[in-house]
């Protein structure tokens, strides 16, 4: 009697070598080398125009308030981009087949794939930060060497005489911790951002329907609070329905938005960073599991 190997229904082998070549597939894309280049543009360039900045927009608000939104904007523009291409491109060029033909199942498969999204994710955050870390080390040097001339420092909305105030001013901003708290948030968007995407993959048809249903969504979830407040407002039932929906199944994205606090000087608790970051696990581990029951069934 012929007795079957038996097979291992996980295997983080498997799911290393799928990310891995997730991650090798996006990084070969086009828009991955542009949106990255440009990018990096950006947050070079914003010392440039930090040097414009007026009213009480001083030029390391600037580059904080310039850098952190280039971090976003970029990273959730790959986040979306990328998810929308992860089976699309599988069933295109009809990789799929011999892959899921050998010993790797499904839910195996879309794992690896979100992984090798987040984990590119992951790396293209880091390069950003480290380049506008550079630009904020930049900035803080120029102003402090202006300092040390006895120069005048652009402070607020005109120019003040450096003083040692100032200066410990300018260091706090430019090595403010909660700058790593931002970023954290702002990675864990790019998370829920790939699960949504990676969501609507299982059954859209095309990649601009997934770019285009993602960015939806994308935008409803930073209006979600301005939402929540008009539900308790509104006295209609059926307004008060359809925002408690909204609400429900649309991620609070806003909640993620913590710049504007750092970029004022603003202390932001550790224990909310952390609750966030849980809620964002949360939430994009409940869309991967409707991803993968919807996959299971999906006819390929």
């Amino acid at each position: 009697m012929q007795t079957h190997p038996l097979r291992i229904y996980f295997s983080f082998g498997r799911l290393w070598t799928i990310a891995r070549n997730t991650m090798t597939e996006i990084i070969r894309q086009k828009f991955f080398y542009i949106l990255v280049i440009f990018a990096v543009v950006v947050l070079v360039s914003s010392r440039y125009f930090s040097q414009f900045s007026m009213q009480d927009l001083d030029q390391v608000k600037f580059v904080k308030d310039f850098g952190l939104a280039a971090i976003k904007i970029f990273g959730t523009l790959i986040a979306i981009v990328g998810a929308a291409q992860l089976l699309h491109l599988e069933l295109e060029n009809r990789t799929i087949y011999p892959i899921l033909a050998k010993p790797v199942f499904r839910g195996e498969f879309l794992l690896g794939k979100y992984l090798g999204m987040i984990a590119l994710l992951l790396l293209t955050t880091l390069m950003m930060s480290a380049i506008f870390g550079g630009v904020l080390f930049y900035t803080e040097h120029q102003l402090l060497a202006t300092a040390g001339r006895g120069e005048m420092l652009p402070v607020g909305v005109g120019y003040q005489m450096a003083t040692p105030e100032v200066v410990q001013q300018i260091i706090k901003q430019t090595r403010d911790p909660n700058l790593l708290k931002a970023i954290a948030l702002i990675y864990f968007q790019f998370v829920i951002v790939s699960s949504i995407g990676l969501l609507i993959a299982t059954f859209a048809t095309s990649v601009i329907f997934n770019v285009i249903a993602t960015v939806m969504i994308y935008l409803c979830g930073h209006l979600e609070s301005t939402a929540r407040q008009a539900w308790l407002g509104d006295p209609s039932p059926v307004t008060k329905f359809m925002l408690l929906i909204i609400t429900f199944f649309v991620p609070d994205l806003s909640a993620f938005d913590i710049v504007d606090s750092v970029v004022l000087g603003q202390a932001v608790p550790l224990n909310l960073v952390i609750r966030t970051i849980g809620y964002g696990i949360f939430y994009s581990a409940i869309v991967l599991g409707v991803a993968w029951c919807i996959f299971q069934e999906k006819e390929i």
